[in-house]
């Protein structure tokens, strides 16, 4: 179907981008999951045609059928799986039942399902700043110049890739693939700032195992960077069982969406390998904490040898000279200095031998 007339002079004021926010705000109305009234605009769903020839534009699916061609690319983005938007872009792209039905449900691992007319790929993504590493999960549908995003709740990584290529004129000439592959690109780059964030957060922790002597939180803190590092990867190794499939070489068969994806498995691996890194130097975190312990330990056990060592002489001659016999030594009240003299003796000696042996 063709765009509307006047359609172009509608928007011929100035480029329009797809995160344009008015759009978006909630006229005071709350909706459930199940579907919303008659009258309330979707405030969830954000349809933009890129257009190389002409302007980008936002579309309303409701009433208008974009024609697409080679120069025209319509993404479709959805942030909440609720009923009545997947089914209007269910419409407009004519999506199969199957990909209906797994657009609708959230919670699965990730994976690759291939369909005649597209392909739908499952993945999950995290939040940049998020310090838990949450999971959230994206399904994107890729077919003959359309892309249709679905999640739950807004994502930065799709965000600022949509910001960062909305100044773009000739968007609408990338074919599906290759839009889905920025899109793929921006989520495993929110990946890598969260491995940055943790990486820092492990550099401030050997800060602490070397310089501080108040670690009572130290092992706390430990234990939390240990979990988000397990949640992180937990989230990000399943996304192999959905790219693997498009570096294969069966996968070149669907040349109607576009060139094969070239790197991003690579790439992926690359981020798998950064969260183990990571967690490798956790372990030496904790190992440099425990050989900080250690050597306080030594150095306590140290002092405390040195002064029984001192000490011990002094005992000897007190037990010795705290005998109940009869000798005339005992008789004479100065040998008294005489053997503290001796304790003094023994124990500069003792000291004299350990510096000696560079013990102190």
């Amino acid at each position: 179907m063709d765009d509307p007339p006047g359609a172009d002079d509608d928007h011929g004021l100035g480029r329009r981008g797809p995160l344009d926010a008015s759009r978006r705000v909630r006229d005071g109305h709350h909706r459930g999951r199940g579907g919303r009234g008659p009258r309330l605009h979707s405030v969830t769903l954000r349809a933009v045609l890129y257009d190389a020839n002409g302007h980008d534009r936002e579309v309303d699916l409701t009433a208008d059928q974009p024609r697409l061609s080679d120069a025209r690319l319509l993404w479709i983005d959805l942030d909440e799986r609720d009923v009545d938007d997947l089914s209007v872009a269910a419409g407009a792209l004519g999506l199969e039942r199957e990909a209906l039905r797994r657009l609708e449900r959230a919670e699965r691992r990730p994976n690759l399902l291939r369909l005649p007319e597209r392909v739908v790929l499952s993945l999950g993504a995290v939040e940049p700043d998020d310090l838990e590493a949450r999971r959230h999960e994206v399904d994107i549908v890729v077919g003959k110049n359309h892309v249709m995003t679905v999640h739950d709740g807004r994502l930065a990584a799709i965000d600022e890739y949509v910001t960062e290529m909305k100044e773009e004129r000739e968007l609408g000439r990338l074919d599906a693939a290759a839009f889905t592959a920025g899109l793929l690109d921006a989520i495993l780059t929110v990946y890598f700032r969260q491995i940055e964030a943790i990486e820092r957060d492990i550099d401030a922790l050997d800060d602490v195992a070397v310089r501080s002597r108040r670690d009572s939180s130290f092992l706390s803190d430990v234990l939390a960077v240990r979990r988000r590092i397990a949640r992180l990867r937990r989230s990000l190794a399943p996304n192999r069982e959905a790219l693997l499939p498009l570096e294969r070489p069966d996968f070149e068969l669907r040349s109607d969406l576009g060139e094969v994806w070239p790197g991003l498995l690579q790439r992926l691996e690359r981020a798998i390998d950064a969260v183990e890194n990571a967690r490798e130097l956790l372990v030496g975190s904790f190992d440099l904490y425990l050989g900080r312990s250690s050597n306080r330990t030594n150095e306590i056990m140290k002092v405390l040898t040195l002064v029984s060592s001192i000490a011990l002489p002094g005992i000897v001659l007190a037990g010795i000279m705290g005998m109940n016999f009869k000798l005339p030594f005992f008789e004479v009240s100065s040998n008294f200095f005489v053997v503290l003299g001796a304790m003094v003796a023994m124990s500069l000696a003792i000291l004299a031998i350990a510096r000696w042996r560079q013990w102190i």
